[in-house]
């Protein structure tokens, strides 16, 4: 057999994303006064300053009763101990600096506080009138749901197998419920935080496609791939 022409196999692969670029500026003094607010206004509910503690947390009778509506934001805020407020506060910084850091504002701090009122409006049915929910954990739990899904959506320089095992992972090791269950955690406000977040995440994408797409930085390949001729028979 004798080489013939080669033939060129050309493909691209992306070398670049909108992930892979440096988060924005001041991404990380934003999440560090959101994350300042947060424990003061904690400290404040937990030694209850000036009175006003008593009228940051959240039940069904305050909000749909007495329409004491301020309270589905202001119980965010609240916590129920400093152990309560430290197992949210990292959580909260780390994907305060990534959300605002690459999505803006809109999405943190904003976002993340308009969606959380809106758990706690969707949630305080499911509970006994008397019954109160405190804490910014539904929030977290939004905020790791959308930034998972903006993450596997965006993160394409990566194959689809490695974004997958790498969000499950994620998902699974930081967001799965403990093996011990704890009757003052309220798992619900978790999973309605969680869902809710990969929703927003999702259409966030969707709506800013586009942009996302033309931040991507190709490369091309070409690979020549060598034909060989069968020898030709004799008559």
């Amino acid at each position: 057999m004798k080489p013939a022409q080669n033939e060129a196999t050309t493909y691209q692969i992306v070398r670049e994303t909108w992930l892979t670029r440096k988060p924005a500026a001041g991404a990380r003094l934003v999440a560090s006064i959101a994350t300042l607010l947060l424990i003061l206004a904690s400290l404040i509910f937990l030694f209850d300053v000036g009175g006003f503690g008593r009228l940051m947390e959240a039940s069904y009778m305050a909000v749909y009763v007495r329409h004491e509506w301020w309270r589905l934001w202001t119980t965010l805020f609240a916590h129920g101990d400093i152990g309560h407020l430290a197992s949210n506060v990292l959580l909260f910084f780390i994907l305060g600096f990534f959300l605002n850091g690459y999505f803006g504002w809109r999405m943190f701090p904003a976002g993340a506080l308009l969606w959380g009122g809106a758990i706690t409006l969707a949630v305080l049915p499911t509970y006994e009138l008397q019954t109160t929910l405190i804490g910014m954990s539904g929030v977290v739990y939004w905020m790791g749901g959308a930034w998972l899904v903006l993450y596997f959506f965006l993160s394409r320089q990566k194959s689809r197998t490695e974004r997958w095992m790498r969000t499950l992972g994620v998902a699974i090791l930081i967001f799965m419920p403990a093996e011990t269950f704890e009757p003052q955690v309220s798992y619900r406000t978790h999973f309605m935080g969680f869902l809710l977040g990969m929703c927003v995440g999702g259409v966030h994408f969707l709506v800013h496609r586009a942009r996302f797409l033309a931040a991507e930085v190709c490369e091309t390949i070409v690979e020549q791939d060598e034909v060989f001729e069968a020898p030709s028979e004799g008559v």
